[in-house]
């Protein structure tokens, strides 16, 4: 007759826990839609992650913290992130997203493809390249389904900025709205004056319950047309203690 030992019984029964507490954490997170704004001082990064599953982060912030905060976002166990998105490559928004795929797997990029030559945006574009990671170039109107009936409306940018030489790369800031249900969340990147009031001229309806202000609150963007327009419940800007901007 085959008899169990004390310490097998104990560790059959502490793995048939985990698995009980797996599957019910992973019934109860399905039913939402799971919104973080990572604080990574003076920069961008933000995480959603829809009730399939689904990873979408948003920028990355200006150095390697931002993998620490995932690794406390996500679970212990989800290494994939579905879509980063680069909204523009200036340093507080694209130095993360480099660390992060270096540690995560990451199945498609989205980013306007415009010129810079900063090593942090060079790097970035050589491991998508050298990882074969399928990118997705942003445009206006443009609609992205994710699976469990969460969508993505595309605002700016109008036309492809691939290959092109840009003054201000603020302006080529890709503005995006997820949406799930009645919610609706608004991702602005830098996006300057100028272009929120190009948005609302083409007739978009950009109205959201949370707004992520542009520009770490700078006076260069958030217009009062645009935020009427918008008329969120919450906004959250994104601003590091002390900065040498006066943001």
């Amino acid at each position: 007759m085959f008899r169990f030992s004390k310490k097998l019984l104990y560790l059959a029964i502490a793995v048939v826990i985990v698995l009980l507490f797996f599957l019910f954490y992973q019934q109860s997170q399905n039913k939402y839609l799971q919104l973080t704004f990572i604080d990574v001082g003076q920069g961008d990064a933000h995480v959603v992650r829809t009730p399939e599953g689904q990873v979408i982060l948003i920028d990355g912030g200006p150095d390697r913290g931002i993998l620490r905060k995932l690794g406390r976002i996500l679970p212990w166990y989800e290494r994939t992130i579905y879509l980063m998105i680069l909204s523009h490559p200036h340093a507080d928004h694209v130095t993360g997203l480099v660390h992060t795929l270096n540690r995560y797997e990451v199945k498609q990029v989205m980013l306007t493809g415009a010129l810079h030559t900063t090593p942090e945006y060079l790097e970035f574009l050589s491991l998508i390249k050298d990882k074969k990671i399928p990118v997705i170039s942003p445009h206006q109107g443009q609609l992205i389904k994710f699976a469990g009936g969460v969508t993505m409306d595309v605002f700016w940018p109008p036309f492809s900025y691939v290959g092109q030489k840009v003054g201000e790369l603020n302006d080529t800031s890709i503005m995006n709205r997820v949406n799930y249900g009645t919610t609706s969340v608004l991702f602005t990147g830098d996006t300057p004056v100028k272009n929120e009031g190009a948005i609302l001229a083409a007739g978009y309806n950009v109205r959201a319950q949370i707004l992520k202000v542009a520009h770490q609150g700078s006076r260069t963007s958030s217009s009062p047309e645009f935020l009427k327009a918008v008329a969120p419940e919450y906004a959250v800007i994104p601003v590091g203690k002390g900065n040498r901007y006066g943001h």
